[in-house]
């Protein structure tokens, strides 16, 4: 289940370069994205051209931060540079491990499909679905 909240907060961090493209080039997106999977909850803040995602199960968690890009077919791409674990919280992953998804926002509700995180696969059924903007 924990590396489930790692993929999940891989996630996080790809979905920030989507919801940029939601708003004026010169004005960066500035959204929070919240789900609950599993006991997990995952959270996803954006900023311009990075994200930062949060993933925790009771008080053990990952916080994890990336640059992030998206192709002309809109699949966002992320790098991870920074990663912060708390308390007993399985492996995540380090500087520089890249991984992908796609994601579509229709007003308040947002979703994320097609994540691609080698060698984490069953975190799938975590981070896949939809994300409720928080207010």
């Amino acid at each position: 289940m924990l590396r489930f909240l790692a993929a999940g907060f891989a996630l996080a961090l790809i979905v920030h370069p989507a919801a940029a493209q939601d708003q004026k080039k010169d004005k960066p997106a500035a959204t929070t994205w919240v789900r609950e999977a599993n006991g997990i909850d995952l959270k996803f803040e954006f900023g311009k051209d990075t994200v930062t995602v949060t993933a925790f199960h009771g008080e053990d968690g990952a916080i994890m931060k990336c640059k992030t890009k998206t192709d002309k077919e809109g699949v966002i791409q992320a790098t991870v540079t920074d990663v912060t674990e708390k308390g007993s919280f399985p492996p995540t992953p380090k500087k520089g491990f890249e991984f992908s998804f796609k994601w579509k926002v229709n007003g308040d509700t947002a979703t994320l499909s097609d994540f691609k995180w080698e060698g984490l696969d069953e975190a799938k059924s975590i981070v896949e679905g939809e994300y409720k903007k928080k207010k």
